[in-house]
């Protein structure tokens, strides 16, 4: 377009030139040829420059991202407490699943329900073995082919997120836990158990247990 502005004052004076000298057809060739020079000059402009694309962008995730991902990692979450591997002084080693254990019958006549061990729905949180990092006190309860319903507390150490069994404690038949608290590596438990004139059925007596780490293993504090 600047071109054609310069140009113009020139092409004027060409055409006052060929009004007095030259044919009106010899003029119309000059001009023609002029314009047709100016748009293949435009043109070579126009397609040497380069197109800009957009690219997508990936977006990182912030710092703050990072450290609850991380911290998630780390707990010990429901399932990984439903699928672990624990032990019993009295039951020996097993493996949950969903969060039972079936053990064979001694014989194919008794039902593989009465025969099992299951983690009861009570979970605490807390550091246990003063390390800094969030352990877990469960529960499990065993049938044994009875009405005997044997509670035991596990002690799940939280080794950078897998959960390590270190000791499990025989609390009673049907006891039942109604809250309880783990702070500064003191396991406090408020339990309801039999009193003297209570059935093994239906526990009525308060009390308050509490219970620590000792060598790995859980004693309880008299």
């Amino acid at each position: 377009m600047k071109k054609l502005l310069y140009l113009t004052p020139i092409l004027l004076s060409i055409l006052a030139c060929g009004a007095q000298h030259q044919s009106s057809q010899n003029v119309a060739n000059i001009v023609n040829a002029t314009l047709t020079a100016i748009a293949q000059d435009n043109s070579q402009v126009v397609a040497s420059q380069t197109t800009f694309t957009p690219t997508s962008v990936q977006t990182l995730p912030t710092s703050t991202q990072q450290v609850a991902s991380e911290e998630g990692n780390l707990t010990l979450s429901l399932d990984i407490l439903r699928y672990g591997m624990y032990h019993s002084p009295d039951w020996g080693e097993f493996q949950l699943s969903d969060g039972i254990y079936y053990r064979p019958p001694p014989t194919s006549q008794e039902s593989p329900e009465t025969y099992t061990t299951r983690l009861l729905d009570t979970i605490f949180y807390g550091d246990i073995n003063l390390d800094g990092i969030k352990d877990a006190v469960v529960f499990l309860s065993t049938q044994n082919g009875g009405t005997g319903h044997f509670i035991e507390m596990a002690a799940v150490l939280n080794l950078n997120g897998s959960a390590h069994n270190i000791s499990t404690l025989y609390l009673g038949d049907r006891v039942i836990i109604e809250s309880g608290v783990i702070r500064d590596g003191l396991i406090t438990l408020n339990l309801r158990v039999q009193g003297p004139n209570d059935g093994l059925c239906c526990p009525s007596q308060i009390v308050i247990w509490n219970f620590h780490l000792d060598n790995g293993q859980l004693v309880k504090i008299p």
